[in-house]
């Protein structure tokens, strides 16, 4: 086993030991925390620890899913505790918004790969539109107007983008 292998923080472990220690607190009343908010706060350290792991270790092929696990854990956390009010059409532009962050993180794993920005900032968009839709701050007709008129800007920019990285490759 070479030295790096010995020196890891075995994650599963590492959230075991602390869901553990939530689970014991719980049992002995000094907090109170339901069995589901318990998973998620698990999927959440789960995933904080595998988003920081891979920046230690420089394991890029781990940072998106590890982004996707910690959003997603803290938006399930939040809702059965009763931080978010809203019905299910909050889940759809709030996962458009984790897969945004998603590849954001891993733009900034490493600037140079700057067209993992494009489906960011499209991700990030589009959740937050329709956030505010479900949410009732905008028209929902008005955003799927903007939707329907303006979607092939999406393909200019991800067709632009393989222009720039290929010339910039040759």
């Amino acid at each position: 086993m070479t030295r790096e292998m010995k020196n890891r923080v075995p994650i599963i472990g590492l959230v075991l030991v602390l869901l553990g220690v939530t689970l014991l607190l719980n049992h002995m009343d000094v907090i109170d925390i339901g069995g589901w908010a318990l998973v998620w706060i698990g999927v959440a350290l789960f995933g904080a620890a595998t988003v920081i792991r891979s920046f230690i270790y420089n394991e890029r092929h781990r940072i998106f899913f590890g982004t996707l696990c910690f959003l997603t854990g803290i938006l399930f956390f939040l809702k059965i505790s009763g931080f978010i009010y809203g019905h299910v059409g909050i889940y759809f532009p709030a996962f458009l918004l984790i897969f945004g962050f998603s590849f954001f993180m891993l733009f900034v794993f490493n600037m140079k790969d700057w067209h993992l920005l494009i489906p960011a900032f499209i991700f990030l968009g589009l959740g937050a539109a329709l956030m505010m839709t479900a949410l009732g701050l905008w028209y929902s007709a008005d955003v799927w107007r903007a939707i329907h008129s303006y979607w092939p800007i999406i393909l200019i920019l991800f067709g632009a983008a393989m222009l720039i990285r290929r010339r910039r490759a040759m």
